[in-house]
């Protein structure tokens, strides 16, 4: 899609290598985010759809069928990123940072990104161990499998917390944008973990007024497809987290509440993509069941 309509509407929103420890932190400086981009492109949300989903997930079209949450967006970036075509109203030129990042030779482009997720998820009885986590795909019979593996808040796709097959995620994210996001070789732009792309979105909503991974209270960066929540450094009450309470992809059971105190998720299986945590990255293995992608 050359996208002429994106630059309207932005007043707007809606695998070669994919690969981390340096590039994609939740240090990594603030590109400017302007939340202002997100004014107009709300996707449409049905009645009964429940929160967060209907306010905080922006850029997508939501809606309940049975037990399941269904989402369809273009995982488009609300943001300037040098993946776009050039003749794009959104390319910028590529941000190197020091020499330390570099452009991988992929142009994102509009998806047809289809997701259901379940709204009570039930767990397979997993102990999620440092062994299962290796950053490696195609080496646990419990990793997430797919094409798309979750929702970020901004409409786009979040992948998992691994490259592609053959490739190291720590090379990957150097090819990341600084919006920490990077397009496969068929053109889905997508994030692995903590990026500000998200916060620009709860930014834009009044929730934060940080868009720097890991200096916000309030943090929430998408859902897996398998239900497993995304969050920043402390539980979106700003309730401190432990990194000792949490497993190898930092992640735990508990409630999930607002920042208001508004019961959101209970006993549900989330992770914090957070540094200072030890991990800042989507998680690996798939705790709860389902068939993803």
């Amino acid at each position: 899609m050359p996208l002429p309509a994106l630059f309207l509407f932005l007043a707007a929103c809606s695998t070669t290598t994919d690969s981390g420890d340096t590039a994609g932190t939740d240090t990594a400086a603030d590109p400017g985010a302007d939340s202002s981009l997100l004014g107009s492109c709300g996707g449409e949300v049905d009645d009964g759809v429940p929160e967060p989903f209907a306010s905080w997930f922006l850029c997508s079209d939501l809606t309940v069928d049975g037990g399941s949450l269904k989402s369809h967006s273009t995982s488009l970036p609300p943001h300037p990123s040098p993946y776009y075509d050039p003749d794009n109203a959104l390319w910028v030129e590529f941000d190197e940072q020091g020499g330390d990042r570099f452009q991988n030779p992929n142009e994102l482009s509009e998806q047809d990104m289809n997701l259901t997720i379940p709204l009570d998820p039930i767990a397979k009885g997993l102990t999620i161990t440092t062994a299962m986590v290796d950053e490696e795909a195609g080496t646990n019979t419990e990793e997430y499998r797919g094409r798309f593996q979750g929702l970020g808040l901004d409409g786009t796709a979040l992948f998992t917390g691994v490259a592609a097959p053959g490739d190291a995620i720590s090379e990957e994210e150097r090819t990341f944008d600084q919006y920490e996001g990077h397009p496969t070789n068929e053109g889905v732009y997508h994030h692995h973990g903590a990026n500000p792309s998200a916060l620009m979105v709860l930014e834009h909503l009044g929730e934060t007024t940080s868009t720097t991974p890991g200096s916000g209270t309030v943090e929430m960066f998408g859902i897996m497809c398998d239900g497993t929540v995304v969050l920043g450094c402390n539980e979106l009450d700003g309730a401190s987290v432990s990194a000792s309470a949490l497993d190898a992809q930092g992640g735990h059971v508990g409630d999930i509440d607002s920042p208001d105190g508004e019961s959101w998720f209970e006993d549900r299986y989330h992770v914090h993509a957070c540094s200072a945590l030890g991990r800042h990255l989507t998680p690996e293995i798939q705790y709860y069941e389902g068939t993803c992608g």
